[in-house]
């Protein structure tokens, strides 16, 4: 009976809606899994004015529905098919978008480079400064900057003294913070600000230590020997590993934290990159 009634449902929303208008009324609904159904069914009857906009809009959903490889790969045919439409720039920066989103900025960059290719030259200066910013998210300075010298709708020489101000950014030496912590356990954490663990390496690494000094002391050099292999060495060693992640943790966001203060004082690299739709 319930089967029944879909039935009739489905068949009632087809002689309302056209299967484009079914599709997009789905999406809008965030029903992502009708919406794709009704959209490849579309491309398989061959039931649109435009093959690049059926497979961007399948894109566009895959994407609401966190399915980014579908996505990708919908963008990939539309702009590789036969078809050449005003949906071609559409879906080049909808790549994009998805790839910046993964901070794939390497495969962005190769989009952003055919995206070029079919743009006028004052556009090409928009597209230098969204691959600079790349750039200066991986941390490669000297290629953003090169990028930069060719921007002109902006003021670029006043961006770069911003973006050479990361240079100043206090960082911590996850060398020194494991030394510290070697000597004496918790002193590295105190240094790196991880204050709860530094309490638990100084009790537990600590008090481990001093079990076994207290051992070799008594000549119980086999139960030191036990203790030093099985606890002492798994807990150094994982406090060890958890504060060198947490100060190279720290540094990164610090960098992260600098470049998005400065990203607020120009446009944002994305709200750029939706000026060239």
């Amino acid at each position: 009976m319930a089967k029944r009634i879909i039935i009739l449902w489905l068949t009632y929303c087809s002689a309302i809606f056209s299967a484009e208008s079914l599709a997009d009324y789905y999406f809008a609904k965030q029903h992502y899994f009708e919406a794709v159904t009704e959209y490849k069914r579309q491309l398989f009857l061959r039931q649109y004015e435009s093959e690049d906009e059926i497979l961007l809009k399948t894109a566009r959903t895959y994407r609401a529905g966190n399915q980014e490889l579908d996505a990708e790969e919908m963008l990939l045919q539309a702009i590789s098919n036969d078809e050449t439409s005003v949906w071609d720039r559409e879906c080049y920066i909808e790549l994009a978008r998805l790839h910046w989103d993964k901070y794939n900025y390497d495969q962005m960059r190769n989009v952003l480079d055919y995206l070029a290719g079919n743009l006028p030259e004052e556009e090409r200066d928009r597209i230098n400064y969204i691959k600079a910013w790349t750039y200066f998210y991986e941390a490669n300075w000297d290629e953003g900057f090169s990028f930069l010298d060719s921007v002109q709708f902006i003021n670029s020489e006043k961006l770069q003294e911003d973006i050479a101000g990361v240079h100043d950014v206090p960082q911590k030496s996850r060398t020194l913070a494991v030394a510290m912590s070697n000597i004496i356990p918790g002193t590295g954490h105190l240094y790196a600000r991880d204050y709860p663990n530094a309490l638990y390496s100084s009790l537990l690494v600590g008090g481990t230590m001093v079990s076994i000094i207290s051992n070799l002391i008594d000549q119980a050099y086999f139960v030191s020997f036990i203790k030093f292999l099985f606890i002492y060495t798994r807990y150094t060693n994982g406090t060890l590993i958890h504060l060198a992640k947490k100060v190279e943790s720290d540094n990164i966001d610090a960098l992260g934290n600098y470049l998005k203060a400065v990203t607020q004082k120009y446009p944002a690299p994305l709200d750029v990159l939706e000026q060239l739709r």
